[in-house]
């Protein structure tokens, strides 16, 4: 079950202000959020050209993001709202400098689960608490990164961002047994794996003809390279999983040089792959959660 992104297309001057209106929500004057907006100017100014001034804009896309899912939502979260402005400040400008088992890696660990989040409710999926931040009025103990309610129950989200292809099993295997763990009664729970590093090998970016074309393709490879590793780790309390993938990507525009090159421009591709375990026997929660997803949209 495929949920496909908006494909719409946004000047760079809509973008860089989005992000900076992003930055002044957020109460950000330092650290990674600040500097990508100056980074992206100067590529843009054509006044740099390194790895940052090239991955700079799809880095700054979850920033962006999480701002416009959360803009309107997050007083309904009491106390969540300082949790989230602390992420953004902290980390390295690239995930690709990123080192294992350093404590500023929490920073965008934290970031996924809150874009998580914010997606499902804006599919009308009812979440009902976030790091354990009860939604104003809701009733639930909640141990998991995310909880929502579905046919009548409480399900849990873990969400987990390996850094490392080599990872996605040991990972999938955590969250497995956070979702397990005695003190949750029982609770059934989804896992939710950021698989962008499968997608694309560090310091590079995607290549293609269009975005509406590189979309299918990064699905196909999450259906082919993430799947059959991670579905193993599956038991019968756990629905299934929640791919996600966000790319920095390069596509051709329909316009060439004096010299009959082709231009490209800079852009980022995310796109949802939701994966439904056979063996589970409870209401096809993932099933629900891929169709509301597919009605989601997101502007750039």
């Amino acid at each position: 079950m495929v949920r496909r992104p908006s494909l719409s297309k946004v000047s760079s001057a809509e973008y860089l202000a989005k992000l900076d209106s992003a930055c002044r929500w957020l109460s950000v004057e330092s650290g990674r959020a600040a500097r990508y907006g100056q980074i992206i100017r100067e590529f843009l100014e054509k006044e740099g050209r390194s790895r940052e001034h090239i991955l700079a804009y799809g880095e700054s896309r979850e920033i962006v993001d999480v701002f416009q899912l959360w803009e309107q939502r997050i007083t309904d979260f009491p106390g969540l709202e300082n949790k989230m402005r602390a992420v953004f400040s902290k980390g390295p400008l690239l995930r690709e400098d990123e080192k294992p088992a350093a404590s500023s890696n929490r920073a965008r660990n934290d970031a996924f689960g809150y874009f998580v989040a914010g997606t499902l409710l804006k599919a009308g999926i009812p979440v009902v608490a976030v790091e354990g931040i009860l939604a104003r009025q809701a009733t639930c103990d909640s141990e998991a990164d995310i909880t929502f309610r579905s046919s009548g129950r409480f399900i849990d989200v873990e969400c987990k961002r390996p850094r490392k292809r080599e990872a996605l099993v040991r990972r999938a295997k955590e969250a497995r047994k956070q979702i397990e763990r005695p003190s949750r009664g029982g609770r059934h729970g989804v896992i939710a794996l950021d698989c962008s590093v499968v997608v694309r090998p560090p310091g590079t970016l995607f290549e293609s003809e269009s975005l509406e074309a590189a979309e299918p393709e990064i699905s196909r490879m999450l259906e082919t390279c993430v799947k059959p590793r991670v579905i193993p780790c599956l038991t019968n309390s756990i629905p299934g999983f929640l791919f996600f993938a966000r790319v920095p990507a390069m596509t051709r525009l329909r316009i060439v040089t004096p010299m009959g090159k082709p231009i490209f421009r800079q852009d980022c591709i995310s796109t949802w792959l939701c994966i439904s375990n056979s063996k589970y026997k409870g209401p096809d929660v993932l099933r629900c959660v891929a169709n509301r997803l597919d009605g989601v949209s997101h502007p750039f």
